[in-house]
């Protein structure tokens, strides 16, 4: 955190971004700057079946068409990704829209950059908006995650590139189940700390990670009290976007590494890995970076910054036990050896422990 004479930031985040409520509009217009004529919606089974929301984004596709609607589950099977291809390939699609969380986010890179490489065109010949139902951010990194047949989250190989376009608007976000919507805002708030918690100079992202922090403590709870506040949550989704303009270090930190390892395995929503596990990495990492927590406590306006995020997940009224999702000492203990080698596996043991 402090001054530093030498450093380097690479912007990786998408190059156009729209928010507030209504910003749907800017859908059609996205499309047509990036030539797309022929779209595939990608979005979850909930909004597809629970919602009209489907056909409000369909509807504000301008001139474009959507020849194909493909449904991703969560954790983003790899399976239902290679189907959902075949059927975009099947329909001609020139580019897409994905409409969900971070799991048909994610999927819907997969399907593009597989589309590009058949056809043997650039990656960024088939393009990707993204209009984001919760707040995990997959869409603004250009990588991603799948489960493979044996249930184990997997790193997407040949997906690295940022998206074209990001649409936050808070109408399409209120069919989002509560719970689900917080707790990804908890794995924003886990963005922002890895991100500050990182190696090396960051001082421009650091900026708006710890302006991401205090958002997030002040309009996360206006959400709990009022799920209508379109407001607070337009707040929520602009704090999760500054907590990720570090993706590549915010998305390996050492929450997000031990939360993967447990959550595919044993059916725990990434939003829910960090509510649980959070508060307990950042003990862990408080005497390794004094300076750096400060500065994330004085951003939760607490004397403790690990203390504060326990006390917003609790607030918020979150999952805050391992235990209450049938994870074991054995399975936890198995996790920390596979993930041992820059951190001990006794330490990872240690922190997963106090997460029970």
């Amino acid at each position: 955190m402090g001054s530093h004479e030498t450093g380097s930031f690479t912007y990786s985040n998408p190059q156009a971004i729209h928010w507030g409520p209504g910003s749907l509009a800017q859908l059609a217009p996205e499309l047509q700057r990036l030539g797309v004529g022929r779209a595939a919606v990608v979005t979850t089974r909930s909004l597809l079946s629970g919602t009209d929301l489907v056909a409000r984004v369909r509807g504000a596709l301008g001139e474009a068409q959507a020849p194909a609607t493909e449904v991703i589950g969560q954790h983003a099977p790899i399976s239902e990704i290679a189907s959902a291809t075949e059927r975009a390939g099947v329909a001609e699609v020139d580019g897409i829209v994905s409409f969900g969380g971070g799991s048909a986010i994610d999927g819907a890179k997969m399907i593009a950059a597989t589309l590009a490489e058949r056809r043997g065109l650039a990656p960024a010949d088939v393009p990707h908006v993204a209009i984001p139902t919760t707040l995990s951010v997959a869409e603004l990194f250009g990588g991603g995650g799948l489960t493979d047949a044996a249930g184990d989250k997997k790193p997407m190989q040949g997906v690295s590139r940022p998206l074209d376009a990001v649409i936050y608007d808070a109408e399409l976000t209120v069919a989002t189940p509560l719970d689900l919507w917080l707790s990804s805002g908890i794995r924003a708030l886990d963005h922002a700390v890895e991100g500050v918690l990182a190696e090396g100079a960051h001082p421009f992202s650091d900026v708006l990670a710890l302006e991401a922090v205090r958002r997030l403590f002040a309009s996360l709870p206006q959400v709990r009290s009022d799920p209508s506040d379109l407001a607070a949550r337009t707040t929520n989704q602009l704090a999760a976007w500054f907590s990720y303009t570090l993706p590549q270090q915010s998305a390996f930190g050492l929450s997000h590494v031990m939360g993967k390892q447990i959550g595919a395995r044993h059916g725990i929503p990434h939003g829910v890995t960090s509510c649980l596990l959070l508060p307990h990495v950042m003990r862990y990492m408080a005497p390794r970076e004094p300076q750096r927590m400060a500065a994330l406590a004085e951003a939760t306006g607490s004397e403790s910054a690990p203390d504060a995020v326990a006390e917003l997940v609790a607030t918020l009224g979150l999952p805050q036990h391992l235990a209450d999702f049938g994870v074991g000492e054995a399975d936890l203990r198995r996790a920390a050896e596979e993930l041992a080698g820059r951190h001990p596996a006794e330490e990872l043991w240690g922190i997963y422990r106090a997460a029970l």
